[in-house]
């Protein structure tokens, strides 16, 4: 293996293990698609980079764009259907980061296992829907509290599940979007 492809997956385990700090802990479904839109957006880099092609002749272009709209419709959503479009947000971008690692270590390796990818990335992202569900849970039975206790507005505060609690991560969403 050359000292590009040796240096690349240096490159790219780093990335991966610097944006997995957050993917390993309980955290709520916005900062699970940030981190996730995040991890797909390096990985493209480091699998372009590898030699690997873009599907998508608009790819990098697009998937931004897409990323945006898909922020601005679920900030738009009332606080018991965002969970949902944040956790299948997350899922779609975690699996494609997982895939597109997959890919750019194929391809540094020789390409042998290029195929598996694609596996490897889907069952991320289911993995990456199913931690959400706790939170999409309780965000429905709050939309079902208030429809029959008829208070639109009562609060609803979700806390994760004993054995779940929130560790420290690196960076959240909040905290880079504070003043």
């Amino acid at each position: 293996m050359g000292h590009f492809h040796s240096h690349l997956l240096r490159c790219a385990a780093a990335a991966t293990l610097a944006v997995s700090c957050g993917v390993a802990q309980a955290r709520s479904a916005e900062d699970e698609a940030f981190t996730g839109a995040v991890a797909d957006g390096l990985t493209t880099a480091v699998g372009l980079a590898a030699g690997a092609a873009e599907l998508n002749p608009l790819g990098p272009v697009l998937a931004i764009g897409m990323k945006l709209a898909v922020w601005q419709y679920a900030k738009g959503l009332p606080d018991t259907e965002k969970p949902g479009t944040y956790a299948a947000a997350a899922a779609w971008w975690q699996g494609a980061a997982a895939n597109n690692l997959c890919l750019a270590a194929s391809i540094a390796s020789g390409g042998s296992f290029g195929p598996a990818c694609i596996a490897l990335g889907v069952a991320w992202g289911l993995k990456t829907w199913q931690d959400s569900e706790p939170e999409r849970e309780f965000w429905a039975g709050c939309a079902m509290l208030r429809q029959y206790a008829q208070e639109p507005d009562l609060a609803c505060i979700y806390t994760p599940p004993a054995g779940q609690q929130e560790a420290p991560a690196l960076a959240t969403l909040s905290e880079l979007q504070a003043p």
